[in-house]
């Protein structure tokens, strides 16, 4: 997986009734089987048929295949779920195999009785899976148009230098650009891109923007989930652009407001 399977991706709620042949359910199985996360947080994936588990969404047409995952409440439970479960999405993706994040619009209680979900354990989100069928739904392109699902905030909206007082653009990132542009295009729940960086240096500092109704015990912080998306992609962009940095957790104290909360730090080599 590389920058341009984060480019090209889209969401597909619409799918083709059409089986995942069992070579490359294999190859999903195995690839979950090793997934894993910088915040050394142990999560465990399955993959869930809908009939023979009852699972639905109403948002999602034809998808017989579904795959969830949980955690035991900790530090950084949520952080490392988005970036282990985005990075299975890409994954699915370099198959030619669609997905798209559902954490609301899913009977849940189904669901976390096909993952037997205990009670210190969280299921954040699934994804269907399966091959996106010719034309979206009319339902979906609703959706998408209503979520503004392909409209992002600008460069200098998300990202700083410094501190918060000094917007970067794209042209003044240099080489975090490209990593810095992946962040950008990082899914998040109703859109709400809830990720900000810092860059200083050769550390780039992550934090979350809080929006009120985000946390719940049932999803725990979806916004921090959201931030470990951003987390991946940027990862991902800059293994492409030949960095072999690390993620670490060190508060550089950098003044936020009372909404804004450090998550982490990408150490450059």
């Amino acid at each position: 997986m590389n920058t341009d399977t984060i480019k090209n991706r889209k969401s597909v709620r619409t799918y083709k009734e059409e089986q995942i042949p069992q070579q490359m359910m294999k190859q999903i199985q195995d690839y979950l089987d090793q997934d894993d996360n910088p915040f050394g947080v142990p999560l465990t994936f399955k993959m869930l048929d809908a009939k023979h588990d009852g699972l639905s969404s109403p948002v999602i047409l034809g998808a017989e295949t579904y795959v969830a995952g949980k955690y035991q409440k900790q530090k950084n439970a949520e952080i490392a779920f988005g970036y282990s479960f985005e990075k299975f999405v890409l994954y699915a993706t370099t198959l030619g195999l669609g997905t798209v994040w559902l954490a609301a619009t899913i009977n849940r209680k189904a669901f976390e009785q096909a993952i037997a979900l205990k009670e210190d354990e969280v299921m954040p989100a699934v994804t269907p899976l399966g091959f996106a069928a010719k034309k979206r739904s009319i339902r979906e392109n609703m959706m998408r148009k209503g979520m503004k699902s392909d409209s992002r905030l600008p460069f200098e909206k998300l990202f700083f230098e410094g501190d918060f007082q000094y917007p970067l653009s794209a042209k003044q990132a240099g080489k975090w650009a490209t990593p810095l542009e992946m962040v950008r295009l990082a899914p998040s729940a109703t859109n709400k891109q809830p990720w900000r960086a810092v860059v200083q240096g050769n550390k780039v500092h992550f934090y979350e923007v809080k929006t009120k109704g985000y946390a719940k015990e049932s999803t725990g912080d979806i916004q921090k989930v959201d931030v470990g998306i951003a987390l991946c992609h940027f990862e991902i962009g800059a293994k492409e652009a030949g960095f072999t940095g690390q993620f670490v957790q060190n508060d550089p104290q950098i003044v936020t407001d009372g909404q804004t909360e450090y998550i982490a730090t990408y150490v450059e080599g």
